[in-house]
């Protein structure tokens, strides 16, 4: 994991689409508020023609709860159709103050034509006692945002698969 930080959660989903359309889903960011739950928008970093790759910048805007914010996130790993990683570089919800290198991980593992398994990883490390006493809590936390971004992200990609056979 190019992050270089501990693994701190990881769930997994099995979604009724070929791995090829959620690929497009995870590694478009522009797609990203179709499909996370507390995204409003993204800034791709990068000239509008090219595609993005490892290194590839964005802005994320998302709102949890009334508060609302941003992740600047790089991409650390690509591996075209399978996996991407992100590093957060920077963000205003606070996390920062508890949290050193947070990232994570998006990986496809195909299940035949069909059938894709999703896996949603995190990591971080705490940091300082503060991100350690807090740490339990973050994590729950952090597992209950991959799970609705999991549940949603299956709903968007098999809503496409219907949307294709109509």
């Amino acid at each position: 994991m190019g992050t270089g930080s501990r693994l701190q959660g990881r769930d997994d989903i099995v979604v009724h689409a070929p791995a090829r359309i959620l690929w497009k889903l995870i590694s478009d960011s522009h797609e990203l508020p179709n499909w996370g739950p507390p995204v409003k928008s993204v800034e791709v970093m990068t000239n509008v023609n090219d595609a993005e790759k490892l290194g590839t910048a964005r802005k994320v805007h998302a709102e949890f709860g009334r508060k609302s914010g941003y992740f600047l996130e790089h991409r650390v790993e690509h591996v075209d159709g399978r996996k991407i990683a992100y590093l957060i570089d920077e963000e205003n919800f606070g996390l920062s103050r508890l949290l050193s290198r947070p990232g994570f991980s998006l990986e496809l593992d195909p299940k035949g034509d069909q059938a894709t398994r999703v896996i949603f990883s995190f990591f971080h490390d705490p940091r300082g006692f503060k991100g350690r006493i807090m740490n339990p809590l973050i994590k729950l936390q952090q597992r209950r945002n991959r799970s609705a971004a999991l549940s949603a992200l299956k709903r968007r990609a098999e809503e496409i698969v219907r949307l294709m056979k109509t």
